[in-house]
Parts: C-alpha cells; sequence; structure tokens
C-alpha cells in the first residue's frame, strides 16, 4: 500500500517536472523571441516634443501674434476626477492613492498610517493653495477641472477605452508668469498631484487693434480629436502621425489664425530611447511657419482713433490689391476674449465681435451709382450727353423723389451723367434703373464682385445680396436698385474694392490679406471702354473736388485730389432692434436701440495716378453720408500720403 502511494507521488512528480521543463522550453526555445521584445519595450521610453506656432506680422514685419514662454499649473486626471462612478474608476483611483502613500512613506520615512494622515491633509491643502499661489479663484480652478474631465471623457468614450490622457497631468491654470512658477514650485512638496510645466501660450500684443483680421483659437472638439487619432492606427509615415491633432490642442477660430491653420500650426517632434540612457531615434519638431499679412498695424490704429464710432474703413492699395487697413469697430481684446466673452456676446448694441469690413452686409446706397453708370454707358442705355430732368421727384412728389426734393423742394433741373454723378442726382439713376432693368444691373455688378465674397479669403466674409432676376423684375426694384437701396446689400470691402477697380481703368483685383496665398487672387478686366472709365473718374474728381459736388465742403483737400462718392441709405429694419428671445436672430418686434441712416464715403487718390481706395462707412448717422464720412476720408488720405502709400 506504501509502495503504490510513493509510486503515484513519484509519478505526479515525474509529470510536473516534465510539464515545467517543457514550459521552460517552449518560452525559451519557442517565444523566447517574443517575449525578449517585450522586455526590451518595457525598457523603451518615447516622448512628444512640442511645437511652435508660427508668428502672424504685419507688411512691416511687426508681431501681432506669437506663442509666448510661460507655465501651466497642472493637477493630475485623478485628482481632478476623483473616485469615479464605475467600479474600474475606483480601484483605478486606489491604486492611484496607494501610489503616492508609498511615495510619501518612503520619502517622509514614516509608517504607512502616518503616510496615509500626511496623504490627506496634502489632498486637501492642494485645492487651497492652487487658488492661494496662481492667483486664480476656486470658482475658475473648478470650472477648468470640469472641463478637462469632461472633455477627457467624451474622448475616453469616442475611442471606446483608456486612453494616455487618462494618466497625465492637465492645465488648470495655464500662462502663469516665472515668478509665479517658482513660488508655486517652492510649494509642491505641500500638495498631491500638482506640477508646473513649462509652456507656451497665443499672445497678441497689440491687443485690440486688428483684432477681428488676427482672430483667436479654440480648443479641439472632440470629434476633430478622433479623427486625428484614427491617422495615428494607419500605416503611416511617423512624421505624418506628428502633424495629427491631440485633446488639449488649439486651433484657428477665426482670422488669420483659422485661414493660416495649415502654415501656423507645424507638427510636434518624437524622440524615442532606452531607460539605460541610449538614444534610438529622434524627430525633431517642426515650427510652424509665420504669416505676414498686407496691412499695416500703425496705420489701422490711427485709422481706428480716426473712425472712434461703430462703422468701417478699408484701404487698398491701388496697384497690388493689397489690403492696407480694415478698421472695424468697435473693437475687443482678444487676450482677454474667453473671460469677456459673456459680456461681449451679450452686448446687441454695439455687437464688438462683429467684424463690419467683410463679414456684415449693408445698403450701398449712392456709391453704387458709379457701377449703375458704367452699365448704362456700356450697354447704350445712357451716352455722356443723354440727359434726364429732375425736378425733385420721378412721376410724383410722393414717391420716388431725389434728396434735393427732402432738403429744398426742389430738384436738380437737366443732368447728364457726369453731373448726376457729382451732385448725385437720384432722379437721373431712377431713370437709368429703370431703362437698364434689374438683370443687366445685376449682371454688372457682379463683374465687380458684388455676388461673390469680397476676397480676403477669411471665414467670416458674406456674398454681396442681390436680387435674383428671374423674381424680380418690376420697374421700382430696377431703379431702387440703381441708387444702392432696398434690394442690395454689400460689405464695406466690395465698396473699396469697386473704387479700386475704376482707379485701375476697369481691371478687377480681388483683395491680397496674406502675401503667402497672393496666388490665389482674382484679376480680369472689366468689360468697358477706357473712355467710360475716364469719364466715371472725372465725376468722381468732381464729387469732391467741384463746388456743386456732394463732398466738396466736407472731403475736399487743397493739396490733394480726391475722388469720390458720398452715399446715404436707410439702415434695414432689423438693424435697429436687439433679438430680445435670446434665438440668436434680431427682432421684428424687438424694442428700437439706434436709429439714424447708414453713412458712406468711397473713392480713390490721388486724381491722375491713384494709389490708395478707400471706403468709410458709419453706422446710424443723423447726417448725410458727405457730412459724416467725407471729413474721416480726407482724413484717411492725408494719413496714408504722411505715412508713405501715396509716393510714386
Amino acid at each position: 500500500m506504501y509502495e503504490r502511494r510513493l509510486k503515484i507521488f513519484l509519478i505526479v512528480v515525474v509529470v510536473a517536472i516534465f510539464v515545467i521543463v517543457g514550459r521552460l522550453a517552449h518560452l525559451q526555445l519557442i517565444q523566447g523571441d517574443q517575449y525578449r521584445r517585450r522586455a526590451g519595450e518595457l525598457l523603451i521610453y518615447g516622448n512628444l516634443l512640442p511645437t511652435v506656432r508660427g508668428k502672424i506680422l504685419d507688411r512691416m514685419e511687426r508681431v501681432l501674434a506669437y506663442d509666448r514662454p510661460c507655465f501651466d499649473f497642472c493637477l493630475d486626471y485623478r485628482m481632478l476626477k476623483g473616485p469615479g462612478s464605475t467600479a474600474a474608476e475606483r480601484r483605478a483611483y486606489k491604486r492611484w492613492v496607494r501610489g503616492r502613500v508609498r511615495e510619501i512613506r518612503k520619502r517622509e520615512k514614516v509608517s504607512a498610517q502616518r503616510a496615509e494622515e500626511i496623504f490627506e491633509r496634502r489632498y486637501e491643502r492642494t485645492w487651497e493653495l492652487s487658488a492661494e499661489l496662481t492667483g486664480a479663484t476656486r470658482n475658475e480652478i473648478s470650472r477648468k477641472a470640469e472641463n478637462a474631465v469632461r472633455r477627457i471623457e467624451a474622448i475616453r468614450r469616442s475611442v471606446g477605452g483608456p486612453i494616455r490622457e487618462e494618466n497625465l497631468a492637465h492645465a488648470v491654470v495655464p500662462g502663469l508668469d516665472e515668478a509665479t512658477a517658482v513660488k508655486v514650485r517652492a510649494h509642491l512638496d505641500e500638495m498631491i498631484g500638482a506640477s508646473v510645466h513649462p509652456s507656451h501660450q497665443r499672445w497678441y500684443p497689440r491687443g485690440h487693434d486688428a483684432c477681428h483680421i488676427v482672430g483667436r483659437l479654440r480648443p479641439l472638439k472632440v470629434e476633430e480629436v478622433r479623427q486625428a487619432r484614427a491617422i495615428w492606427k494607419t500605416d503611416v509615415p511617423i512624421e505624418a502621425k506628428l502633424a495629427g491633432n491631440l485633446s488639449g490642442d488649439l486651433v484657428g477660430s477665426v482670422g488669420i489664425e483659422r485661414l493660416c491653420e495649415g502654415l501656423l500650426r507645424g507638427s510636434r517632434g518624437y524622440r524615442r530611447g532606452r531607460r539605460t540612457g541610449r538614444m534610438l531615434d529622434e524627430v525633431h519638431a517642426r515650427f510652424g511657419s509665420d504669416v505676414n499679412l498686407t496691412i499695416d498695424i500703425e496705420l489701422q490704429q490711427a485709422l481706428a482713433g480716426l473712425l472712434g464710432r461703430p462703422g468701417a474703413i478699408v484701404v487698398l492699395d491701388v496697384l497690388t490689391g493689397e489690403v492696407l487697413a480694415m478698421v472695424s469697430l468697435p473693437t475687443y481684446d482678444v487676450n482677454t476674449y474667453r473671460r469677456e466673452y459673456d459680456r461681449l456676446s451679450r452686448d446687441q448694441v454695439r455687437l464688438p465681435l462683429w467684424d463690419r469690413t467683410v463679414a456684415v452686409r449693408y445698403p450701398p446706397g449712392s456709391t453704387v451709382k458709379p457701377l449703375a453708370a458704367l452699365a448704362g454707358l456700356y450697354t447704350g442705355v445712357i451716352t455722356p450727353e443723354k440727359t434726364f430732368h429732375c425736378r425733385g421727384y420721378l412721376h410724383n412728389p410722393n414717391a420716388f423723389r431725389c434728396w434735393t426734393w427732402r432738403k429744398y423742394h426742389r430738384g436738380h433741373g437737366d443732368m447728364n451723367v457726369v453731373s448726376a454723378l457729382e451732385q448725385s442726382c437720384n432722379v437721373f439713376f431712377y431713370n437709368l434703373g429703370e431703362r437698364l432693368g434689374v438683370r443687366r444691373q445685376v449682371e454688372w455688378l457682379d463683374k465687380f464682385g458684388f455676388a461673390d465674397k469680397p476676397g480676403t479669403l477669411l471665414s467670416s466674409e458674406r456674398k454681396g445680396l442681390l436680387p435674383d432676376p428671374r423674381r424680380v423684375r418690376s420697374a421700382g426694384k430696377a431703379r431702387h436698385l440703381a441708387i444702392g437701396q432696398a434690394v442690395i446689400e454689400v460689405t464695406p470691402m466690395h465698396v473699396a474694392n469697386a473704387m479700386a477697380t475704376i482707379a485701375r481703368d476697369g481691371e478687377f483685383r480681388s483683395p491680397i490679406l496674406v502675401r503667402e496665398l497672393k496666388s490665389r487672387q482674382k484679376v480680369r478686366r472689366i468689360p468697358s471702354s477706357p473712355e467710360h472709365i475716364r469719364l466715371v473718374q472725372k465725376s468722381l474728381h468732381k464729387v469732391v473736388n467741384s463746388p456743386s459736388g456732394t463732398a466738396y465742403k466736407y472731403a475736399r483737400d487743397p493739396e490733394i485730389e480726391i475722388c469720390g462718392k458720398t452715399g446715404t441709405a436707410d439702415t434695414h429694419p432689423l438693424r435697429i432692434r436687439i433679438d430680445t428671445d435670446g434665438d440668436g436672430r434680431l427682432d421684428r418686434w424687438g424694442p428700437v436701440v439706434c436709429t439714424g441712416d447708414t453713412a458712406w464715403f468711397a473713392g480713390f487718390a490721388p486724381y491722375h495716378k491713384p494709389r490708395i481706395a478707400f471706403v468709410v462707412m458709419v453706422e446710424y448717422s443723423d447726417a448725410g453720408g458727405g457730412q459724416t464720412c467725407g471729413p474721416i476720408g480726407r482724413e484717411v488720405v492725408r494719413i496714408c500720403r504722411a505715412m508713405g502709400y501715396m509716393n510714386e
């Protein structure tokens, strides 16, 4: 009996030894390479190397936007998230807590119980010191923490599993200066999961100036991060993967920051090596390229001070089509945009977030009359000698009146195209518009780009609003179209570029705002004879320099021959009201908050060799375009001359 049991025991031992030996042989001989490779991978680390976003510069290479070095105060994701709601999250949190307690026990050389007490005290103290040392409020820090958790949770759901961001620290107080960072680092031992990391912050040295042009950044949306992470799973070169977006990245939202995102952003680098110190491979970060704008920020600043009220000023280089300035007032400080967003978005009267140069349309009023004149001359509807009699109204005093009837109760008398432009006779253009019809006028306005976007390539710019000739055919609409009222709306950039086209003897060039995108400029010839263009140029010269011209008293400069056209248009009924029900649209029944007309003065200078074209637009004016915008236009030309933009 005893021998039988011993034999069974020996057989079991021998079998176990054979199994163990067989398993060892399998691990060593068959799977040895695989496990050695996995062990080696555990000794290898990989780090992403940050990139730096390119600068935005004006035409004189003055910096308008750059990445400023700074520091971020960060907290571990487990500090932000807490124990969580699922069993897996609670287990992960407990492991993290045990790890921190072991670190305290080892560093402080205390018992396990004492280490746990220190952890609890420092955990509570972390939130107090975060606010006390950084200057941020507890609410701001809590809001940042909640946003970080929501973002990481959304990414986790989209990926469908654990993600690296759950094991990282996240910024709760970004943009610390060096002195504050030093102060915080001195107290890190009193906190849990806190760290200070070198970082950079997008900074706009000019603040308010050109804020609508330069634009701003925004955090990536969750779906954008998901799309970028998919790239990392494909078999593509590492350089292409490093150009992808990760959570926490900022991208251009509006303005040049968005338009030139591909140029500005650059791509990360990558470093991989062994923990023993041996470097395996490295891809250097590629910094973003600088972007050079055509605007002059000093000119922009001077013109903004000159305007001083809600409206817009645009100045173009006639020879090249480059945008020298595009002022929109009111403005806001891009650096404090996020902090002040609620106040800015609630301002429904001044509307500081609107870029009035390319993103807001207005009825152009009489500034469209030179284009109607060219259409009439080109189609043969009128000749330079053709006259219409103005008695102050077209058919009766109650409709289609000239501005002289409203002001003086009389008309202009017999008007040809030159005198009609010079004195801005509505009756002449009512007759011209009726004979041209809507279709031919729309076709001609389209040649000047009014049916398209202005051409700066900014995402915010809007197409001009023109009537559909298939639906709008009445003589009344055709008359109103010829004087820029009721059925037409364009941006100030449209009007400025139309003046530049006339100054160029009929050559249309879309505006250039970014020199790196100059190849995308559109160039075409307006089908008008040189004689007709010169006739309109002469008329615009008389508007300012003839005693009977509508801008003579307001815009004439004895040293500079300015050519221009005044305009006064009724403000759209919705633009004088506000959004009372909060649905994002202005209400017809909302309270009237603004009154007055849209005032214009547009032109070019000097007369014989034009170098600049310009437009001045003022909202809610109590006077006409000449009186309101004429003096501003004259000063625009003087400032441009003083800054050398009218030199031959």
